[in-house]
């Protein structure tokens, strides 16, 4: 089946994917710490700040089904081409107006017009695979990922120079120019094209296998989806506790800063050191076999309550700012048992719908907690990480309840 897939391959360019994914999260790493900052030293009201931080979330949440229908009717490389012409615009007015309501309005709009990005290379990926080898598939996505998590990486690092050495505003506006990068780019994106797929099962292992398609192919047959052992709950909770609670770190700590007078350039560190840790913890994962991820994931519950109590005890910023970056090694661990399930179950039932409820709790969590966050943060920014805690216990004894069946001598193999 291989052979017949590597006789008469399509050519198509992956690397401007690559480089969009690389780029658009290198200068929006570096924009949103420079953003929150600047509008925090601008003594900007909390609240106010909660809802600039989530209205694009908030926006992506119904941004895939506007896209989809739009891409129906211009084709992917269009569309493609399309945000990343409006993206810099879009961004360049928050520089210029920096009113509440207007950098709302903009933030909404990016949000929706991700709605033509990140599906739409999610299926360019997902039409090479079919017709690439199985390494070459493993490879696409290998880049992908490691193109957009070191993308946020980077530019966190650059970010943390340049407040440095410049300040945050100046910041902005050289994350802004960045920006332009992706029209050049997107143009070289191959124009779309009808694959022929074999009338062959095409079985291409993924290591991160992430969109509908994929699901139709990582099944072997007459193999048993050990992760089906855990109920869909169980991943729901997981992403649900993860995204409201990496939201709140992401949130407070800016925060935290402002009120220790302590330097803004921290956040970049900080916000890059959970980031850095969680694509440990996701990789990690993929190591384990089924009952030790559900150990993983219910030890890193454990542990995330245990750290969320420290704050209250041990209020030095630099004691913050380590055990947020060491958090984000058990929001790894969370959220690649959490997918590993779901991706089992839309395999196995041939479906995208675990996906899309997952990308809805996920654009929840992010986009609802920091409107709450701010509000609450005026009153006392400790009484945040209460939900953290509370929120923990009762779905850490859920999660338990629900895997109680799923022990060592069962599962050996991931």
């Amino acid at each position: 089946m291989q052979n017949k897939i590597d006789q008469n391959p399509k050519p198509y360019r992956a690397w401007p994917i690559f480089w969009l994914a690389f780029m658009r999260l290198f200068y929006v790493s570096i924009f949103e710490r420079a953003l929150a900052n600047y509008l925090l030293w601008d003594n900007i009201d909390l609240s106010t700040l909660g809802f600039i931080t989530s209205a694009g979330a908030m926006a992506y949440i119904f941004a895939p089904i506007l896209g989809q229908y739009i891409t129906s009717k211009i084709g992917i490389r269009n569309a493609l081409i399309f945000t990343s012409i409006i993206t810099p615009l879009l961004t360049g007015l928050q520089i210029i107006y920096t009113e509440a309501w207007f950098l709302i309005i903009c933030r909404v709009s990016l949000g929706l017009v991700m709605g033509l990005y990140w599906p739409n290379c999610m299926n360019l990926l997902s039409r090479w695979q079919k017709i690439s080898t199985r390494e070459k598939a493993k490879k696409n996505f290998r880049n992908f990922n490691f193109s957009w998590n070191f993308g946020f990486i980077f530019g966190l690092i650059f970010g943390f120079v340049w407040t440095i050495l410049l300040n945050d505003y100046i910041s902005l506006r050289i994350s802004w120019c960045l920006s332009f990068l992706l029209i050049p780019v997107s143009f070289f994106v191959n124009r779309d094209s009808v694959i022929q797929i074999p009338k062959e099962e095409i079985q291409i292992h993924l290591e991160h296998p992430i969109i509908e398609e994929d699901f139709k192919m990582i099944a072997k047959k007459n193999s048993k989806l050990t992760m089906m052992s855990f109920p869909i709950v169980f991943s729901w909770i997981g992403i649900i506790f993860l995204a409201t609670s990496k939201s709140i770190l992401q949130f407070t700590y800016p925060v935290f800063v402002r009120l220790n007078s302590f330097e803004s350039y921290s956040t970049y560190l900080v916000q890059g050191g959970i980031q850095l840790a969680q694509l440990a913890g996701l990789t990690l994962i993929n190591t384990m076999n089924v009952y030790k991820r559900k150990v993983s994931m219910l030890s890193s519950f454990v542990v995330l309550i245990v750290i969320t109590f420290t704050i209250f005890y041990v209020g030095s910023i630099w004691y913050i700012g380590i055990i947020f970056s060491i958090s984000g090694l058990f929001f790894g661990l969370i959220h690649g048992t959490s997918m590993k399930i779901m991706l089992d179950y839309g395999a196995k039932k041939n479906t995208g719908r675990y996906s899309t409820i997952n990308e809805i709790v996920i654009g929840i969590g992010f986009g609802v907690t920091p409107i709450i966050a701010g509000y609450v943060a005026i009153i006392n920014i400790y009484l945040i990480f209460v939900y953290i805690i509370a929120s923990g216990i009762v779905f850490l004894i859920i999660l338990v309840y629900l895997s109680r069946n799923i022990k060592r001598s069962k599962f050996v193999a991931p």
